[in-house]
Protein backbone atom coordinates (compact mmCIF):
# COMPACT_ATOMS: atom_id res chain seq x y z
CA UNK A 1 0.00 0.00 0.00
CA UNK A 2 1.46 3.42 -0.82
CA UNK A 3 2.51 5.28 2.27
CA UNK A 4 -0.23 8.30 1.26
CA UNK A 5 -3.03 6.32 1.49
CA UNK A 6 -2.47 4.70 4.96
CA UNK A 7 -3.32 7.29 7.77
CA UNK A 8 -4.55 4.60 10.33
CA UNK A 9 -2.89 1.28 11.56
CA UNK A 10 -4.26 -1.51 13.83
CA UNK A 11 -1.31 -3.48 15.46
CA UNK A 12 -3.12 -6.30 17.31
CA UNK A 13 0.27 -8.38 19.07
CA UNK A 14 -0.60 -10.56 21.88
CA UNK A 15 -0.84 -7.88 25.62
CA UNK A 16 2.33 -8.20 27.49
CA UNK A 17 5.58 -5.46 27.81
CA UNK A 18 7.47 -8.62 26.25
CA UNK A 19 5.38 -8.69 23.48
CA UNK A 20 5.54 -4.58 22.71
CA UNK A 21 9.27 -4.93 22.99
CA UNK A 22 9.59 -7.87 20.52
CA UNK A 23 7.65 -5.77 17.84
CA UNK A 24 9.75 -2.92 18.27
CA UNK A 25 11.51 -3.59 14.90
CA UNK A 26 8.39 -3.78 13.06
CA UNK A 27 6.76 -0.90 15.09
CA UNK A 28 10.01 1.33 13.58
CA UNK A 29 9.80 -0.01 10.11
CA UNK A 30 6.28 0.51 9.89
CA UNK A 31 6.98 4.29 10.62
CA UNK A 32 9.41 4.29 8.77
CA UNK A 33 7.72 3.07 5.72
CA UNK A 34 4.72 5.66 6.53
CA UNK A 35 5.40 8.49 8.33
CA UNK A 36 1.79 10.20 8.09
CA UNK A 37 0.39 7.45 9.79
CA UNK A 38 -1.17 6.62 13.42
CA UNK A 39 -0.64 3.31 15.02
CA UNK A 40 -3.22 2.04 17.31
CA UNK A 41 -2.83 -0.71 19.75
CA UNK A 42 -5.59 -2.43 21.89
CA UNK A 43 -4.49 -3.24 25.01
CA UNK A 44 -5.96 -3.18 28.87
CA UNK A 45 -5.93 0.23 30.55
CA UNK A 46 -3.75 -0.60 32.89
CA UNK A 47 -0.80 -1.51 30.17
CA UNK A 48 -1.03 1.65 28.88
CA UNK A 49 2.25 2.79 29.94
CA UNK A 50 4.47 0.62 27.37
CA UNK A 51 2.77 2.06 24.61
CA UNK A 52 3.80 5.57 26.38
CA UNK A 53 7.74 3.90 26.85
CA UNK A 54 7.42 3.40 22.83
CA UNK A 55 6.23 7.27 22.37
CA UNK A 56 4.22 6.95 18.78
CA UNK A 57 1.36 4.70 19.89
CA UNK A 58 -2.47 5.79 20.59
CA UNK A 59 -4.62 3.43 22.22
CA UNK A 60 -7.76 2.24 20.60
CA UNK A 61 -11.14 4.22 21.23
CA UNK A 62 -11.62 1.28 23.97
CA UNK A 63 -9.32 -0.29 26.29
CA UNK A 64 -9.11 -4.14 26.16
CA UNK A 65 -10.74 -5.68 29.25
CA UNK A 66 -8.63 -7.10 32.41
CA UNK A 67 -10.03 -10.41 33.61
CA UNK A 68 -11.70 -8.98 36.29
CA UNK A 69 -13.82 -6.72 34.07
CA UNK A 70 -15.24 -9.21 31.87
CA UNK A 71 -16.20 -13.15 31.64
CA UNK A 72 -14.36 -13.63 28.12
CA UNK A 73 -11.09 -11.84 29.34
CA UNK A 74 -11.41 -14.10 32.57
CA UNK A 75 -11.71 -17.25 30.77
CA UNK A 76 -9.13 -16.43 28.19
CA UNK A 77 -6.17 -15.87 30.97
CA UNK A 78 -7.49 -18.91 32.45
CA UNK A 79 -6.76 -20.62 28.92
CA UNK A 80 -3.64 -19.35 28.27
CA UNK A 81 -2.80 -19.87 32.08
CA UNK A 82 -3.26 -23.96 31.13
CA UNK A 83 -2.09 -23.86 28.06
CA UNK A 84 -5.09 -24.08 25.62
CA UNK A 85 -4.05 -21.70 22.61
CA UNK A 86 -7.05 -22.82 20.70
CA UNK A 87 -9.62 -21.59 23.05
CA UNK A 88 -7.67 -18.76 24.02
CA UNK A 89 -7.11 -17.17 20.31
CA UNK A 90 -10.88 -18.42 20.08
CA UNK A 91 -11.79 -16.12 22.75
CA UNK A 92 -9.44 -13.56 21.99
CA UNK A 93 -11.14 -12.84 18.70
CA UNK A 94 -14.57 -12.84 20.93
CA UNK A 95 -13.24 -9.51 22.37
CA UNK A 96 -11.32 -7.62 19.79
CA UNK A 97 -14.90 -7.84 17.77
CA UNK A 98 -16.34 -6.48 21.16
CA UNK A 99 -14.25 -3.61 21.91
CA UNK A 100 -12.99 -2.66 18.37
CA UNK A 101 -16.59 -2.56 17.05
CA UNK A 102 -17.18 -0.17 14.30
CA UNK A 103 -14.03 1.58 14.41
CA UNK A 104 -11.63 2.11 11.36
CA UNK A 105 -8.51 1.54 9.95
CA UNK A 106 -6.90 1.50 6.62
CA UNK A 107 -4.50 -1.60 7.63
CA UNK A 108 -4.83 -3.98 10.40
CA UNK A 109 -1.76 -6.35 11.07
CA UNK A 110 -2.90 -9.40 13.58
CA UNK A 111 -0.39 -12.19 14.26
CA UNK A 112 -2.52 -14.40 15.47
CA UNK A 113 -5.23 -17.15 13.13
CA UNK A 114 -7.60 -14.56 12.76
CA UNK A 115 -8.98 -11.33 11.15
CA UNK A 116 -11.38 -8.94 13.63
CA UNK A 117 -15.05 -8.77 12.33
CA UNK A 118 -16.78 -5.35 13.24
CA UNK A 119 -14.01 -3.34 12.27
CA UNK A 120 -13.68 -1.25 9.04
CA UNK A 121 -10.85 -2.20 7.59
CA UNK A 122 -11.12 -3.34 3.77
CA UNK A 123 -6.65 -4.28 4.16
CA UNK A 124 -6.48 -6.93 7.28
CA UNK A 125 -3.30 -9.13 7.15
CA UNK A 126 -2.75 -12.34 9.66
CA UNK A 127 -1.02 -15.53 10.45
CA UNK A 128 -2.33 -17.09 7.28
CA UNK A 129 -1.98 -14.59 5.16
CA UNK A 130 1.60 -14.63 6.19
CA UNK A 131 1.89 -18.55 5.44
CA UNK A 132 -0.18 -18.31 1.95
CA UNK A 133 2.41 -16.19 1.10
CA UNK A 134 5.82 -18.32 1.86
CA UNK A 135 6.56 -16.05 5.25
CA UNK A 136 7.22 -18.71 7.95
CA UNK A 137 6.60 -18.44 11.34
CA UNK A 138 6.88 -21.91 12.47
CA UNK A 139 9.72 -22.18 15.11
CA UNK A 140 10.74 -18.23 14.29
CA UNK A 141 11.99 -16.04 17.25
CA UNK A 142 8.72 -13.61 18.32
CA UNK A 143 10.72 -10.39 16.65
CA UNK A 144 11.44 -12.36 13.26
CA UNK A 145 7.94 -13.94 13.44
CA UNK A 146 6.53 -10.22 13.72
CA UNK A 147 8.77 -9.20 11.01
CA UNK A 148 7.04 -11.69 8.46
CA UNK A 149 4.33 -8.53 8.11
CA UNK A 150 7.84 -6.25 7.09
CA UNK A 151 8.32 -8.97 4.31
CA UNK A 152 4.59 -9.02 3.56
CA UNK A 153 4.22 -5.57 2.91
CA UNK A 154 7.72 -5.10 1.02
CA UNK A 155 8.47 -1.95 3.23
CA UNK A 156 12.58 -1.87 4.60
CA UNK A 157 13.29 -3.61 7.65
CA UNK A 158 14.28 -1.51 10.42
CA UNK A 159 16.23 -3.41 13.51
CA UNK A 160 15.50 -1.01 16.07
CA UNK A 161 14.55 -1.40 19.80
CA UNK A 162 14.43 2.63 20.72
CA UNK A 163 12.44 4.09 23.25
CA UNK A 164 11.15 7.30 23.92
CA UNK A 165 12.97 7.13 26.96
CA UNK A 166 15.98 9.02 29.00
CA UNK A 167 17.86 6.18 30.44
CA UNK A 168 20.76 8.72 31.42
CA UNK A 169 18.98 10.06 34.64
CA UNK A 170 18.72 7.82 37.50
CA UNK A 171 16.05 5.60 38.33
CA UNK A 172 13.28 7.04 40.56
CA UNK A 173 10.95 4.63 43.31
CA UNK A 174 7.96 5.20 43.32
CA UNK A 175 8.53 7.06 47.24
CA UNK A 176 10.27 9.29 45.32
CA UNK A 177 13.74 8.31 46.11
CA UNK A 178 16.74 8.40 43.97
CA UNK A 179 18.72 4.92 43.59
CA UNK A 180 21.96 6.60 42.56
CA UNK A 181 25.57 3.89 42.65
CA UNK A 182 28.24 4.58 42.53
CA UNK A 183 29.33 1.03 42.50
CA UNK A 184 28.54 -1.43 39.50
CA UNK A 185 25.32 -3.30 40.46
CA UNK A 186 23.12 -6.23 39.04
CA UNK A 187 19.63 -5.99 39.17
CA UNK A 188 18.05 -9.39 40.32
CA UNK A 189 14.47 -9.51 39.46
CA UNK A 190 12.34 -12.44 41.16
CA UNK A 191 8.54 -12.07 39.37
CA UNK A 192 6.79 -13.03 36.61
CA UNK A 193 3.16 -12.84 34.85
CA UNK A 194 3.17 -16.64 35.82
CA UNK A 195 4.04 -18.58 38.65
CA UNK A 196 5.55 -21.32 36.74
CA UNK A 197 8.19 -19.36 35.29
CA UNK A 198 9.63 -18.50 38.56
CA UNK A 199 13.26 -19.35 39.69
CA UNK A 200 13.63 -20.46 43.57
CA UNK A 201 14.66 -18.35 46.86
CA UNK A 202 17.77 -20.60 46.92
CA UNK A 203 19.10 -20.00 43.64
CA UNK A 204 18.36 -16.16 44.08
CA UNK A 205 20.57 -16.31 47.21
CA UNK A 206 22.97 -17.74 46.23
CA UNK A 207 23.27 -15.31 42.68
CA UNK A 208 23.37 -12.80 45.00
CA UNK A 209 26.26 -13.83 47.48
CA UNK A 210 28.29 -14.04 44.01
CA UNK A 211 27.65 -10.87 42.80
CA UNK A 212 28.51 -9.22 46.43
CA UNK A 213 31.32 -11.03 46.43
CA UNK A 214 32.51 -10.06 43.29
CA UNK A 215 32.21 -6.27 43.60
CA UNK A 216 28.26 -6.18 42.28
CA UNK A 217 25.83 -4.57 44.70
CA UNK A 218 22.87 -6.05 44.05
CA UNK A 219 18.96 -4.41 43.75
CA UNK A 220 16.29 -6.80 43.93
CA UNK A 221 13.36 -6.06 41.94
CA UNK A 222 9.18 -8.39 41.56
CA UNK A 223 5.62 -8.08 41.71
CA UNK A 224 3.87 -8.31 45.12
CA UNK A 225 4.03 -12.38 44.65
CA UNK A 226 7.86 -11.84 45.31
CA UNK A 227 7.33 -9.45 48.65
CA UNK A 228 7.72 -12.47 50.76
CA UNK A 229 10.25 -14.16 48.67
CA UNK A 230 12.56 -10.99 48.81
CA UNK A 231 12.74 -11.02 52.42
CA UNK A 232 13.71 -14.25 52.87
CA UNK A 233 16.92 -13.51 50.61
CA UNK A 234 17.66 -10.07 52.44
CA UNK A 235 17.35 -11.97 55.28
CA UNK A 236 19.88 -14.55 54.40
CA UNK A 237 22.18 -12.25 52.14
CA UNK A 238 21.58 -8.82 54.09
CA UNK A 239 23.95 -6.61 52.04
CA UNK A 240 21.35 -6.55 49.01
CA UNK A 241 18.87 -3.23 48.26
CA UNK A 242 15.37 -4.78 48.27
CA UNK A 243 12.77 -2.54 46.65
CA UNK A 244 10.27 -4.79 46.53
CA UNK A 245 6.57 -3.84 47.49
CA UNK A 246 3.94 -5.75 49.33
CA UNK A 247 1.51 -3.98 46.80
CA UNK A 248 4.03 -4.62 43.68
CA UNK A 249 6.60 -3.31 42.09
CA UNK A 250 8.46 -0.13 43.45
CA UNK A 251 9.55 1.16 39.88
CA UNK A 252 7.64 2.41 36.93
CA UNK A 253 8.51 0.79 33.65
CA UNK A 254 10.60 3.51 32.71
CA UNK A 255 12.35 3.78 36.16
CA UNK A 256 12.85 0.38 35.68
CA UNK A 257 14.18 0.98 31.90
CA UNK A 258 16.46 3.78 33.53
CA UNK A 259 17.62 0.99 36.66
CA UNK A 260 18.47 -1.82 34.12
CA UNK A 261 20.42 0.85 31.65
CA UNK A 262 22.85 1.63 34.05
CA UNK A 263 23.53 -1.69 35.62
CA UNK A 264 25.99 -4.36 34.82
CA UNK A 265 23.70 -7.56 34.10
CA UNK A 266 19.70 -7.96 35.19
CA UNK A 267 18.61 -11.64 35.97
CA UNK A 268 15.68 -12.71 35.64
CA UNK A 269 12.49 -15.33 34.00
CA UNK A 270 11.01 -14.80 31.02
CA UNK A 271 8.83 -11.72 31.42
CA UNK A 272 8.49 -8.25 30.82
CA UNK A 273 10.76 -6.61 32.45
CA UNK A 274 13.62 -9.02 31.38
CA UNK A 275 13.04 -7.84 27.66
CA UNK A 276 12.81 -4.24 28.59
CA UNK A 277 15.69 -4.31 30.08
CA UNK A 278 17.33 -6.55 26.68
CA UNK A 279 15.80 -3.71 24.44
CA UNK A 280 17.67 -0.56 26.20
CA UNK A 281 20.88 -2.62 25.47
CA UNK A 282 21.51 -3.99 29.14
CA UNK A 283 23.84 -7.14 29.31
CA UNK A 284 20.68 -9.85 31.04
CA UNK A 285 20.88 -13.63 31.57
CA UNK A 286 17.34 -14.90 30.67
CA UNK A 287 16.11 -18.16 33.22
CA UNK A 288 13.82 -19.90 31.20
CA UNK A 289 11.75 -23.19 32.19
CA UNK A 290 8.18 -23.48 30.92
CA UNK A 291 8.89 -21.23 27.93
CA UNK A 292 10.62 -21.77 24.86
CA UNK A 293 14.47 -19.60 24.06
CA UNK A 294 14.29 -20.15 20.82
CA UNK A 295 10.93 -17.87 20.21
CA UNK A 296 11.17 -15.96 23.73
CA UNK A 297 14.75 -15.70 24.06
CA UNK A 298 15.76 -11.73 24.89
CA UNK A 299 16.16 -11.13 21.55
CA UNK A 300 19.90 -9.08 21.70
CA UNK A 301 21.06 -11.58 24.37
CA UNK A 302 20.06 -15.00 22.53
CA UNK A 303 22.51 -17.27 24.57
CA UNK A 304 22.78 -15.38 27.68
CA UNK A 305 19.72 -17.90 28.98
CA UNK A 306 19.89 -21.07 31.13
CA UNK A 307 17.00 -23.08 30.30
CA UNK A 308 15.32 -26.12 31.40
CA UNK A 309 13.10 -25.95 28.09
CA UNK A 310 14.60 -29.33 26.66
CA UNK A 311 14.64 -31.10 29.84
CA UNK A 312 11.77 -30.98 32.10
CA UNK A 313 10.85 -27.36 31.26
CA UNK A 314 11.01 -26.67 35.64
CA UNK A 315 12.70 -23.62 36.22
CA UNK A 316 12.60 -24.67 39.24
CA UNK A 317 15.42 -26.70 38.73
CA UNK A 318 18.16 -24.80 37.34
CA UNK A 319 21.24 -24.99 39.20
CA UNK A 320 22.91 -21.91 40.95
CA UNK A 321 25.79 -22.50 39.22
CA UNK A 322 25.20 -22.80 35.72
CA UNK A 323 23.61 -19.18 36.51
CA UNK A 324 26.80 -18.07 37.98
CA UNK A 325 29.15 -19.50 35.00
CA UNK A 326 26.71 -17.58 32.29
CA UNK A 327 27.20 -14.50 35.12
CA UNK A 328 31.16 -14.65 34.81
CA UNK A 329 30.98 -14.64 30.76
CA UNK A 330 28.59 -11.92 30.98
CA UNK A 331 29.92 -9.59 33.61
CA UNK A 332 33.75 -9.85 32.45
CA UNK A 333 32.85 -9.27 28.81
Amino acid sequence: MKSREVKRILYAPPRGIGDIMFSLPLLHSLRDAYPNTQIYVPIPEDKQNVLDLVGFLRTTNRYLPKPSQDSLARDRWQASVRGDTKEKYRLEKLIYEKYLKGESFDLALIPKGFTIDGINCDNQICEEDLRNAGISQNGSHMVDRFLGFVDYLRIPKIMSFDLDIDTERNATLSSGWELNSGKPYAVLNLGASLGRKVWNERGYSEIASWCLDNGLNVVLVGDKGSFDKALSIQATEGRVLNTVLRRGYAFDLENFACLASKSSVVVSPDTGVLHLADAVGTKVVGLYGPTSPKKYAPYNNKDNIVSRFDDDKNVGNIPSKEVIKRLEKVVQR
